[in-house]
């Protein structure tokens, strides 16, 4: 089965938030970006909902990015809390 992956309208804000997100380096900033681009994404996503017509492609590019987003996000929760572990196992060693 071929799926194909709908790429957003060029120039939606929504795009480069969410790419902005995803591409981020620096892991303090990306909380931040998630939480933009999933509001806007949101936002987007209820446009199209109160809209008639065939959005479906668009709806589903929508639907996976804030997967993507949330995905991202409880990766960086779980990183967090493993490095807190880390930290508390070399306190509980190095004491």
């Amino acid at each position: 089965m071929n799926a194909l992956i709908y790429e957003f309208p060029v120039n939606r804000t929504e795009q480069a938030s969410y790419k902005a997100a995803i591409a981020e380096v620096d892991s303090t900033k990306i909380p931040v970006l998630i939480a933009e681009a999933k509001k806007e994404l949101v936002e987007r996503a209820r446009d199209l909902f109160q809209r008639s017509g065939e959005n479906f492609e668009e709806e589903q590019a929508l639907d996976t990015a804030i997967c993507v987003l949330h995905a991202l996000h409880g990766t960086l929760k779980s990183r967090s809390i493993s490095m807190q572990l880390t930290r508390n196992d070399h306190k509980t060693c190095f004491s």
